[in-house]
C-alpha cells in the first residue's frame, strides 16, 4: 500500500471516529433534553427562614418529571425573586434529578408608619411587608426603629445612607435605637431608650463611631455626638 492510500485510509478513519463522537454527543443530548432520563425529581431549597419552603417551591412552578435541560434556570429564578421577602435567589440545575434553590431573604431593619399603615424596610430601603396597626403588627416588627425621612424608599440617597449606618450598628448599640432620623445623607441621628439623642452624620467611619459612642454611653447626657469620632462631644 502506498503512503498516499495509508494517509488517506488514516483521515478517512480520523473522520469516522469524529463523526460517530458528535453523533454519540447529540444523541445524549436529545436523549438528556427530550427524555425523563435525567429529570426533575426533587426540588431544595436552602437558607429560607421567613418564607416557607412550599411557597418558593410553588413560584418555581417546575413540575416534577420536567428534563432538566428544559429548565430555564433564569426565569425560575425571577418567579422566585417576586416574592416580597425574598431578597436575591440562584437556581442550580443539579444533576442528574434535583433542582437547587438558594434564597437570600429581606432582613427587616427599620419601620416606617404612615398612618393606620406599617411598612418594614430592609437594609436597601425596600419596603417588603406592611402591616395595619388596627389588626396588629406582629411584636418582632414592632419593635424595629422608627424611620423617619423625607422620601423613603430605595432609590433615596438619604434612606440608603441612613440604613448602612443602621445595618452596621452592633447589637449593644442596634438594641437600644427607638428612632431614626435624617434630613440628607449627612445628617443621622439615632434616639435611644431612655430619650437619648445620638448625631452620627454621615454612613462613613461605622465601626470607630460605634466604639466612641459605646464609650460615652458610660457618662450621663442627654446628647451624644459621635459625627466626627476624633473630637467626639456630649451633653
Amino acid at each position: 500500500m502506498s503512503p498516499r492510500v495509508r494517509d488517506t485510509s488514516r483521515r478517512s478513519r480520523l473522520l469516522l471516529g469524529t463523526v460517530l463522537v458528535i453523533v454519540v454527543v447529540v444523541g445524549l443530548g436529545l436523549i438528556a433534553y427530550f427524555t425523563p432520563l435525567m429529570s426533575v425529581r426533587s426540588t431544595d431549597v436552602h437558607d429560607n427562614r421567613a418564607v416557607p419552603t412550599d411557597e418558593i417551591v410553588g413560584a418555581a412552578r417546575v413540575a416534577d418529571g420536567t428534563p432538566l435541560l428544559q429548565v430555564d434556570t433564569h426565569q425560575v429564578a425571577q418567579r422566585i425573586a417576586a416574592i416580597p421577602s425574598i431578597e436575591s435567589v440562584r437556581v442550580q440545575r443539579s444533576y442528574p434529578s434535583s433542582l437547587t434553590i438558594t434564597v437570600v431573604e429581606r432582613q427587616p431593619v427599620v419601620k416606617v408608619t404612615d398612618g393606620q399603615k406599617v411598612h418594614v424596610l430592609d437594609r436597601s430601603g425596600v419596603g417588603y411587608l406592611t402591616f395595619d396597626t388596627t389588626t396588629g403588627v406582629p411584636p418582632e416588627m414592632n419593635r424595629l426603629p422608627e424611620f423617619s425621612t423625607p422620601n423613603p424608599g430605595p432609590g433615596d440617597p438619604t434612606t440608603t445612607a441612613t440604613l448602612a449606618a443602621v445595618s452596621g450598628l452592633p447589637e449593644s448599640i442596634g438594641s437600644r435605637v427607638v428612632k431614626v432620623t435624617a434630613s440628607s445623607p449627612v445628617d443621622i441621628q439615632f434616639t435611644l431608650k431612655g430619650n437619648k439623642t445620638v448625631v452620627w452624620g454621615d454612613s462613613g467611619q461605622g465601626a470607630e463611631k460605634a466604639r466612641t459612642l459605646g464609650a460615652l454611653l458610660t457618662r450621663p447626657a442627654t446628647t451624644y455626638n459621635v459625627s466626627s469620632p476624633e473630637f467626639p462631644a456630649y451633653k
